[in-house]
């Protein structure tokens, strides 16, 4: 297992590819486009290969372990009296909290598991931007709040991106997140 630290994902190459992949919900109905559509607007070859060695993909892995590997890129932090463990496969996310598993973001996917509140709060803690960040595909929130997290959302994106992409984005991630929970 290849361990690493919060801030060996605090790159832009990360969240382009991060936010590409994490929100199979996050589409704007209104404007007609998808959170992974609009990454694609800032892919680049060197982001692509910097994902791939990222994550341990080799030619073949989706069809050898669904994209599974034995020892993934695993990225550990203290939230408040828990541990989140990340797990990054070449073919799915996957999330813990104290070894049990909250979510996934593959082909198999799993979010809208916790609460937007509770992933909101992260943002008063040392590295709250990057687990604000990095939960946000696992919350969940009502039709009433999309506009205020909308606003967060942009706000903490405009950290990596420009300020007009980072609100195309949070709109799609927003809607995405007034869906009903999958739990």
């Amino acid at each position: 297992m290849k361990k690493i630290c919060i801030e060996d994902v605090d790159c832009l190459n990360f969240w382009i590819h991060y936010f590409g992949c994490c929100y199979p919900n996050g589409y704007d109905e209104s404007k007609d486009i998808s959170v992974s559509e609009l990454m694609e607007e800032l892919y680049t070859e060197e982001a692509g290969n910097w994902w791939k060695q990222f994550t341990g993909y080799y030619e073949g892995v989706l069809d050898e372990s669904d994209g599974y590997l034995e020892h993934p890129t695993t990225l550990e932090a203290m939230l408040p009296d828990k541990i989140l463990k990340i797990e990054f496969h070449p073919g799915d996310i996957l999330y813990f909290i104290n070894d049990e598993q909250v979510g996934s973001t593959g082909p198999h996917w799993e979010v809208q598991t916790i609460p937007y509140k509770d992933v909101e709060q992260l943002l008063s803690l040392k590295n709250g931007r990057q687990l604000f960040l990095l939960l946000l595909p696992l919350a969940f929130t009502g039709e009433e709040e999309i506009q205020s997290v909308r606003k967060k959302v942009a706000e903490q994106m405009r950290n990596y991106f420009s300020e007009n992409f980072s609100e195309r984005v949070s709109g799609c991630i927003a809607a995405g997140m007034a869906q009903h929970p999958q739990k």
